[in-house]
């Protein structure tokens, strides 16, 4: 269907460049830009507001694609929840996955659509967790539809991801690796996996700490950025790795795990220190969220707190009265990390 009169119109302008779409309307007999954009989908999304701000009105029989939708959604849900840069990366990820739907309208949409999406990426044998995010996504977009008047039904409570049977099943470290860690301690990139293993932090969360998270003269960490809301607290210092600590504290650079010359470490890059320390400790095959596991596990069985190793650990609590009313200090963390041995 072509376009009314003053709707406008969008252009792909040639060469290299970091926004190639160009919004346009006719002003005065001369075509006028209004804005420029680095994708198609944000560039409709601005025409289809500009003709409904300055006409009153919405395009006749113009339909949401799912990429409008998606578009749309995204500002909003980030002001609105202020997610994890994680959290954004697997939200664009899940949406690269509903390629297929891009282009269709949402309200056209139905059951079989979306349960498609979820098939071919168990038949392509993607993660039950990629599958997860992406009906999680499907959810969040179809909420939203409901909130903006959109005739459409939440199918994502339909949708049948299958059983979660893990490519890489987690084992803790044993007592003879931790030992021999302590043994190479000086090796280049060993301290980092002692510091997961006596914090029982993320490993994303150890890469986004800044050494002014960092309170040597008290003893503890805060962290400030996690997946979850949970995961935003305190963690005392085992004396173990006080040491190691005060260290990278002295070296160059903001963030508290950084390389020689100062450049914090993203994960790509810090999987490959992770697998060179494995390889030199005979512990190949073992993921950096093993570490978590491996202090859930020991403060386990050492007869911790629950309500305490929950909150080092940065789990939510499921019962309303730990959630809710019972606080732990400090002193009570440390004596739970303490029992780290």
């Amino acid at each position: 269907m072509r376009n009314p009169n003053g709707y406008g119109c969008i252009k792909h302008l040639s060469g290299r460049r970091r926004r190639p779409f160009v919004f346009v309307v006719t002003d005065e007999g001369r075509q006028r830009p209004v804005e420029y954009f680095t994708n198609l989908v944000d560039a409709q999304i601005f025409q289809a507001d500009y003709h409904r701000a300055h006409h009153h009105r919405s395009l006749p029989g113009h339909k949401i694609t799912f990429a409008e939708l998606y578009h749309r959604w995204l500002p909003r849900h980030t002001e609105d929840t202020q997610p994890s840069q994680s959290t954004l990366n697997s939200y664009r990820n899940a949406y690269q996955h509903l390629s297929t739907l891009h282009r269709m309208p949402v309200e056209d949409l139905r059951y079989a659509d979306y349960q498609r999406v979820i098939d071919d990426m168990r038949r392509h044998g993607l993660s039950y967790s990629s599958v997860k995010k992406v009906r999680s996504l499907i959810s969040l977009l179809l909420k939203y539809a409901n909130k903006i008047e959109l005739s459409t039904t939440n199918y994502a409570p339909l949708l049948s991801i299958g059983r979660n049977r893990p490519v890489h099943p987690h084992h803790t470290f044993s007592r003879q690796k931790i030992n021999r860690l302590w043994k190479f301690v000086d090796c280049s990139g060993v301290d980092t996996v002692l510091i997961l293993l006596y914090t029982g932090m993320r490993c994303g969360e150890m890469l986004q700490l800044q050494k002014s998270d960092v309170h040597l003269r008290q003893r503890y960490i805060r962290i400030t950025q996690s997946k979850t809301a949970a995961g935003i607290r305190i963690i005392p210092i085992h004396h173990h790795i006080v040491p190691l600590i005060e260290s990278r504290m002295k070296s160059p650079g903001d963030a508290l795990i950084c390389d020689t010359t100062g450049r914090p470490y993203n994960y790509g890059r810090y999987c490959a220190v992770w697998r060179t320390v494995m390889h030199h400790i005979r512990a190949d095959g073992h993921t950096t969220h093993d570490c978590r596991h491996t202090v859930a596990t020991l403060l386990d069985n050492a007869g911790a707190n629950e309500t305490a190793k929950r909150r080092i650990l940065g789990h939510a609590g499921g019962d309303i009265t730990e959630r809710v009313y019972t606080h732990k200090n400090l002193r009570q963390l440390r004596k739970c990390i303490e029992l780290l041995k």
